[in-house]
């Protein structure tokens, strides 16, 4: 459609009266205004309300009208939402803009062309190149717009210079196939303009262009970055704030994206930094966007900050002082409602700057640096110092970790000392301190520093004059609480739960708010031991849950809630029972009277109502049918969305209270309501723990939570509901699994009803298997995710069992264990490439590395587990499927993955290629002995000192399994690796802490090859003699049962027993030291192994006392085992004379004689 001039006149009254109407304060006529702009216009006349627009912003005399008539053209012609379906009913998604004719969006773009060129209005213009710029992202072609901006760049109208840069801002895709010097030199010209907004706009249009160019335009472009700073030290000279400001924002995406264009003028950018930082004319905000540039930077390249000699030390000191910029506010200590204290924006922002510069420098520069200046603010006389230092090692020992572990207890005992300061904002900030640290250094700081932070937390909850102080004491207790055994909290219980139920009575509402929460954790942390409280904390969290009404109380409701739910875990069913009927009958009651969509209590009901179930089991089936409909609502939540206009205030409407966060999208601010989310995401974990705690009592939901979680699983807008929705399958299937199982045994459902929850159940998991290999498929690049995904696979592969993969989806499955192995080997090549090509890595590009390596290492992991169960339950399917992978399968076997990796652990292939023929050699038997020429002598050769530990475990294992189910095939094979093997039991660092489950493993395979492959052996006593002296197996459990079975049986044959102990001792005579505990005894108790090394057999009995004294105490094995080997062990001694018994009793650690007394073994 196309409109001639005099048409387009005689709409013109129209468009203004439906603007002015738009426009309108009255309510009324600005809605009747809308409805006839989306149903007469938008979607009836699409062409004619471009058009029309269009030719308002030319022709209308008011500026204003002007100005609205480009925005809203902007607005409605990308505009998708309108309803509009097609005749099968379908959502048609086309904007108005694609709805328009060819003519009529030629029509327009002239006209906006036009607009441009003769627009006097600044303002006016400015929207016109908002819509210009909008527009053109959209159409494929404009070869006119091209023409008219290079000539706007190069005349003399600076308005129109102006323009052309800030549509190149808009839409820079339009210069990425022009002559990279032309756009060089363009953009040099435009940074040394005259007018400062062409400077702005070039500046704002330079960043963009180098964010999406390609590699020759970039490279080029490069370097005029010299230049650009040029252009903020001209605002800074001539005081431009706001386009300092602008242009500031602008770099910070720009170093974030493309951070290593830096390196050249990063000395340069510092300075400044520090230039505009110490100006105390210019605005806050102004100083901390600058501090934002570098602190990207940092986060965006470490390793380029970290070579740079005066990034840290510059840095922190900045950071140190925004942290002391705080107020002295009288309101901080009579605030009646934490949430509704002011920020202190300047100091907030400091402390978290401060954190993230630690994560990334890391802490071996940026410690001694922060160190350089914290010791002089604590001693300071101003309070602002003192605790900006205190909170300044709270916000680096995240990134610090390594260094300050190291330093715990001067750190510690130096926090601890400002529990006595005279301010208490300073003693606040000891709390927090204490509570930061108690979480970033669990669960070390709690096991070897709990008398020291507890002595100083505690009392400091009596601070009664200032209620803030206690309740951050309350906080950090919870801190440290969360990740400390029972054993260690229990010296401390009852003196910390007296304090805690004196805040209960303060007559700060938060106070009480705080001593819940932390009464709920402590609770959980101490379990059993919280009963003898019971009687006390419980009847007054009923009774306050029957008497706190109000809205004002609700906040204080869900965390009673939420307390006494916890309790009711911690103590147990036998002791919570008396109550459950009548807690559930208030969280009946409260959830029937929340109506808000903003009510606290919801979140703590919804996980309050599965803390009951997974404490009342089974009991808890009745209140399912209350429980189910708001858990599922508030599973269903969808997220609420806003887009807004770059320049439009999100605050007014969208407060970050209520949950809003708004990231700017092509030129528009779009906004989600989180809040919503985080509720979404929490009702999703809630159905996981009903699915596990209730079994086949879920099953009537299952089908439903299944088609609710299910498409979640490419829920892009939170990653917590997507990794909640693929955990909650597996255990949703085996409710319906066991349910089918359950009436099967049982015989209460007629079989025709069994049967069809049968066919239901394979049509579901039909429909989740594809679903999960898809979104494996579409989340390549998120291995985090990746991980979450392959193990539900793996889980319901498990539930479903055998022949549960057909011959389509074994397919699609192998396909997908391709894609992951290229892309795994891709990486590997890369890091070595660069290992090789790089001169130097520092200690922090290693930590980057050995946190990329680990993520893929997780990935890999449930990788190997998914292709084990695969192969476990579709056996035949499988093997026909694996002869494809075995060369890619081989790559991972390479040497130089482990040579040239600058890791401490070294790359993981080798231990991943060894553990998936492990488990193929485990599931197939002797029919993997058709791929053994791929992995078994590698196999055998990492059985050396030369490979790190997991990959000797794996290899180990493997001979293991190969000894255990490969059978005679396997037989030569097996006694060929016995060397090597005795070669890790006999390695004088093969019980160190980093080698000893693979000493365990070796262990385990010498017991397997004895009792599976003894006929292959060359000395059958020499093997058994060197397993036994490779005991005891302590830490893997999974590997100890074989082991003492069969120490079992030879101490049932005396014979055996007797030859054992002899050959032991034979042997042992002359290499007293060589032997762990032998070794300990001789400095310890010298004359009774003097004695026992002379009689007969008496080394051979210690080390079988040792053996079975450690692995009894250790508690590894099941009951039964164990109480056999301790009635062996007792028979043993009881035969032994008396000086015997005296010197082997000895010689036993006296912490483990207490064990054993208390394990009824002595």
């Amino acid at each position: 459609m196309s409109l001639d001039t005099a048409n387009l006149e005689q709409m013109l009254p129209l468009f203004q009266n439906l603007m002015e109407n738009l426009l309108s304060a009255d309510n009324d006529a600005r809605s009747q205004a809308e409805k006839v702009l989306n149903q007469d216009w938008a979607i009836a006349q699409p062409n004619s309300l471009m058009l029309g627009l269009s030719y308002a912003i030319i022709n209308l005399p008011d500026p204003n009208i002007r100005g609205f008539a480009a925005v809203l053209l902007r607005r409605i012609s990308l505009k998708e939402s309108f309803d509009l379906k097609d005749e099968a009913g379908n959502e048609i998604e086309e904007t108005v803009w694609s709805r328009s004719t060819i003519d009529t969006r030629a029509q327009v773009k002239a006209l906006l062309l036009t607009s441009l060129e003769k627009e006097a209005d600044n303002s006016v213009r400015i929207k016109v190149c908002d819509s210009i710029s909008e527009i053109a992202n959209s159409e494929d072609e404009w070869p006119e717009l091209l023409q008219a901006l290079l000539v706007c760049s190069s005349v003399s109208s600076p308005p129109l210079r102006e323009s052309a840069y800030r549509i190149f801002a808009g839409y820079p895709q339009i210069l990425m196939d022009q002559d990279s010097t032309s756009v060089k030199t363009a953009f040099i010209n435009a940074f040394q303009d005259e007018d400062n907004n062409v400077r702005l706009a070039a500046f704002k249009a330079a960043v963009q262009v180098l964010m999406i160019a390609e590699d020759e335009l970039k490279n080029k472009l490069e370097s005029v970055i010299p230049q650009m700073l040029s252009v903020l030290e001209l605002l800074f000279k001539n005081q431009e704030e706001t386009g300092l400001v602008e242009c500031l924002s602008s770099l910070t995406e720009l170093v974030e994206i493309y951070p290593k264009a830096f390196r050249p003028v990063l000395s340069s950018l510092v300075e400044f930094t520090l230039l505009i930082c110490s100006n105390d004319q210019l605005e806050n905000a102004t100083k901390q966007i600058s501090f934002e540039v570098l602190v990207t930077l940092a986060e965006a390249a470490p390793g380029i900050c970290r070579k740079q000699s005066q990034f840290c030390e510059k840095l922190v000191p900045i950071a140190l002082d925004m942290m002391s910029q705080i107020e002295d506010d009288d309101s901080w200590f009579s605030v009646e409602n934490l949430e509704d204290e002011d920020e202190n924006e300047v100091s907030d922002f400091g402390e978290q700057a401060l954190d993230r510069l630690a994560c990334s420098l890391g802490g071996k520069q940026l410690l001694p640096t922060a160190f350089q200046h914290i010791p002089t603010m604590l001693n300071a006389p101003e309070w602002q110092k003192r605790h900006a230092a205190l909170m300044a090692i709270s916000a680096i020992a995240e990134g610090s970790y390594k260094i300050m572990k190291g330093e715990l207890q001067n750190i510690l005992t130096l926090i601890c000392q400002y529990f006595k300061d005279a301010h208490p904002r300073v003693r606040y900030a000891a709390c927090h301190a204490l509570g930061q640290l108690s979480t970033d250094f669990s669960p070390t700081i709690q096991e070897k520093y709990h008398s020291l932070i507890l002595q100083h937390l505690i009392p400091a909850m009596d601070d009664v004059q200032y209620p803030r102080v206690q309740a951050h004491a309350a906080a950090a207790m919870i801190n440290f609480t969360e990740e400390t055994r029972k054993s260690i909290i229990e010296p401390y219980l009852d003196t910390l739960f007296e304090r805690l139920m004196k805040l209960l009575s303060s007559n700060s509402r938060y106070v009480q708010e705080q001593a819940i929460t932390t009464i709920a954790t402590v609770a959980e942390s101490a379990q059993e031991l919280f009963r003898k409280h019971y009687s006390s904390i419980f009847p007054q969290l009923l009774n306050a849950l029957e008497n706190a009404q109000g809205k004002e109380l609700r906040l204080f409701r869900g965390k009673a809630i939420e307390c006494a739910t916890f309790i009711a875990i911690a103590v147990g069913n036998d002791v919570f029972r008396p109550d459950a009927m009548k807690l559930i009958e208030i969280l009946v009651n409260t959830q029937n009277q929340v109506v808000d969509d903003d009510d606290p209590q919801t979140s703590y009901l919804l996980a309050a109502w599965a803390r009951l179930c997974k404490v009342m089991g089974q009991e808890f089936l009745p209140y399912l049918p209350t429980v189910m409909p708001p858990l599922l609502k508030s599973a269903s939540l969808k997220p609420d969305f806003a887009v807004v206009d770059a320049d439009e205030d999100t605050s007014l409407k969208y407060s970050s209270e209520d949950g809003w966060e708004f990231a700017t999208i092509s030129g528009q601010q779009v906004g989600i309501r989180t809040s919503v989310l985080e509720e979404k995401c929490t009702a999703i974990e809630m159905l996981i723990c009903y699915a596990r705690e209730l079994g086949p009592g879920f099953e009537p939901y299952s089908k439903q939570v299944l088609e609710l979680v299910v498409p979640m699983l490419k829920f892009y807008f939170h990653e917590g509901v997507k990794y909640a929705s693929a955990a909650a399958i597996p255990p949703i299937l085996e409710s319906m699994k066991s349910f089918i199982v359950q009436q099967s045994n049982s015989k209460t459902l007629p079989d025709e009803v069994i049967a069809s929850k049968t066919s239901e159940f394979t049509q579901t998991w039909g429909i989740v298997c594809d679903s999960l290999l898809k979104a494996i498929t579409n989340e390549m690049d998120d291995l985090a995710y990746v991980s979450q995904l392959l193990t539900s696979f793996a889980d319901c592969v498990e539930i479903v069992g055998e022949s549960c993969l057909n011959e389509e989806q074994m397919t699609v499955f192998f396909e997908r264990v391709k894609g992951m192995l290229n892309n795994s080997l891709k990486q590997i090549d890369y890091r070595v490439k660069q290992f090789k090509s790089s001169e130097t890595y520092d200690e922090e590009d290693i930590r980057v590395i050995s946190e990329d390596e680990t993520n893929e290492s997780e990935a890999m992991d449930s990788l190997s587990k998914a292709m084990r169960l695969v192969l476990k339950t579709c056996t035949a399917s499988y093997i026909s499927h694996f002869d494809q992978i075995i060369p890619t399968l081989s790559m991972f076997a390479n040497p130089e993955f482990i040579n040239e990796s600058c890791t401490e652990d070294g790359c993981y292939s080798m231990q991943w290629f060894l553990c998936v023929f492990d488990d193929l050699i485990e599931l197939t038997g002797p029919a993997s002995w058709t791929y053994s020429q791929y992995f078994l002598p590698t196999m055998i050769n990492c059985l050396s000192v030369s490979y790190k530990s997991d990959v000797r475990q794996a290899a180990a294992y493997g001979i293991g399994v190969a000894a255990q189910y490969g059978g005679s095939v396997y037989a030569n094979a097996v006694a060929q690796s016995i060397p090597n093997l005795a070669n890790l039991i006999t390695d004088p660092e093969s019980r160190n802490d980093d080698n000893i489950f693979a000493t365990e493993n070796v262990v385990s395979a010498l017991v397997k090859i004895l009792m599976y492959n003894a006929g292959s052996l060359s000395s059958f006593d020499e093997t058994l003699l060197l397993w036994f002296n490779g005991l005891p197996i302590i830490n893997d459990e999974d590997e100890a049962s074989f082991s003492y079975n069969y120490l079992l049986q030879i101490l049932q044959n005396n014979e055996t027993l007797h030859n054992l102990l002899n050959n032991y001792t034979a042997h042992q005579q002359s290499n007293l030291t060589k032997n762990k505990y032998v070794a300990e005894q001789t400095q310890v108790n010298s004359a009774q192994l003097k004695y026992l090394s002379e009689i007969s057999n008496g080394l051979g009995i210690l080390h079988l006392v040792h053996i079975l004294v450690d692995v009894l105490v250790q508690g590894i094995l099941d009951a039964e085992l164990a109480n056999k080997l301790a009635s062996a062990l007792q028979s043993m001694v009881q035969s032994c004379p008396e000086e015997t018994q005296s010197a082997l009793w000895v010689c036993i650690d006296s912490e483990k004689k207490q064990s054993l007394r208390l394990l009824g073994y002595a």
